[in-house]
């Protein structure tokens, strides 16, 4: 059986030069979208399993009470605290997506940054 070549790194393409000030680099709002372009957004339409089911919801309220009942509050992590203020704005990480996605571009990455 002959042994395979070694494998080789293509080489890295050329750098195109670009000055700052140039006009056709400068920064544009635009939406990217093409005639027939399939947009899925089925995330913010969507239905959990719990929303649907009525027992499931009364069986999860229960565990969650008693849940919070257990709970050691001093060995709560700085990311328990963050995901408890949350949950108590009522933030969720489909709400999020749907705040980054209105506006331009440029707003929903600066609103994604302030995060």
């Amino acid at each position: 059986m002959p042994i395979p070549p070694p494998f080789t790194e293509p080489p890295d393409p050329p750098e195109l030069e670009h000055d700052e000030t140039d006009e056709s680099s400068a920064e544009a709002s635009a939406e990217l979208t093409a005639p027939g372009m399939v947009c899925d957004r089925s995330e913010e339409e969507r239905v959990t399993e719990a929303q649907k089911n009525q027992r499931l919801q009364k069986n999860l309220k229960f565990l969650s009470t008693e849940l919070a009942r257990a709970v050691d509050e001093s060995k709560k992590t700085p990311n328990d605290l963050i995901h408890a203020e949350n949950v108590r704005a009522g933030r969720d990480k489909y709400k999020t997506l749907r705040q980054i996605r209105q506006g331009n571009t440029k707003q929903r990455i600066d609103e994604f940054e302030s995060m």
